[in-house]
């Protein structure tokens, strides 16, 4: 799964905002921080929780189960910081949010 696939525009996601899609069967949350948006797998690492359950403040992603706390802009954890989310690459095209999903484990 190397191609390119369209999870929304940024009129879904604002600024500041988090929003969950699905794209080929993989739940995805998008994270639009300070006009950038980011892309991970939507699932915590330490139960699989949806973090688009959760809350998104400036650039830190809590999950809703045990408050694990997450950098939205890198997908590295602040809290445990030895855990990390998979990320996947985003392009936007004009309003167009583009995510590549390549091999999800």
């Amino acid at each position: 799964m190397q191609d390119w696939l369209a999870a929304g525009t940024l009129d879904d996601v604002w600024e500041g905002e988090m929003h969950a899609v699905n794209l080929a069967a993989v739940d995805v949350v998008l994270c639009n921080i300070d006009g950038e948006v980011h892309a991970y797998q939507d699932r915590c690492p330490h139960l699989a929780n949806r973090l688009s359950d959760g809350k998104l403040r400036e650039n830190i992603l809590t999950c809703p189960a045990h408050e694990w706390v997450f950098d939205a802009r890198t997908g590295k954890g602040v809290n445990p910081v030895d855990a990390s989310l998979r990320r996947f690459p985003v392009r936007v095209d004009g309003d167009c949010i583009l995510v590549r999903l390549g091999q999800v484990g």
